[in-house]
């Protein structure tokens, strides 16, 4: 099991959405990630990544609203 994962809360560390926090949505490549949530829906590079302890239960590919409404349920 990866640190990084589907439904993985994350804060970005690089690029202009440095500090929001996000959900990966799909691991795209083998450093690269799907992250949506309070950051632009992006491919980002795993090492511009800081992962939290939270998980969330989201589909991969999951729509840009469910993965709002899964952050709201967790109050994040």
């Amino acid at each position: 099991m990866s640190l990084f994962e589907v439904g993985r809360v994350v804060i970005k560390t690089a690029g202009r959405d440095s500090g929001k926090i996000g959900i990966i949505v799909d691991i795209t490549e083998d450093n690269y990630a799907l992250v949506d949530g309070n950051v632009r829906r992006k491919k980002c590079n795993l090492k511009h990544l800081e992962p939290l302890r939270e998980i969330l239960k989201i589909r991969k590919n999951e729509t840009h609203d469910n993965v709002i409404k899964a952050m709201k349920q967790a109050n994040i």
